[in-house]
């Protein structure tokens, strides 16, 4: 990543957030952790994590 990352958070449904030494965020799923996403906000990065979830539930349908 080139970042230090500092962890945020995790949702219920396995969402893990970090902040990057930048200020940016950095968004993984824990069944998917090298599947990372970087956003510029924290609002942002809970919404990412809502679009991974419903990835999920639309793969596994």
């Amino acid at each position: 990543m080139g970042s230090e990352l500092s962890y945020v958070g995790e949702t219920g449904q396995g969402c893990l957030i970090y902040r990057e030494t930048s200020g940016r965020y950095v968004v993984s799923h824990e069944q998917q952790p090298k599947q990372r996403r970087r956003v510029a906000t924290l609002a942002s990065a809970y919404a990412t994590c809502q679009c991974l979830e419903m990835e999920r539930i639309t793969e596994a349908s």
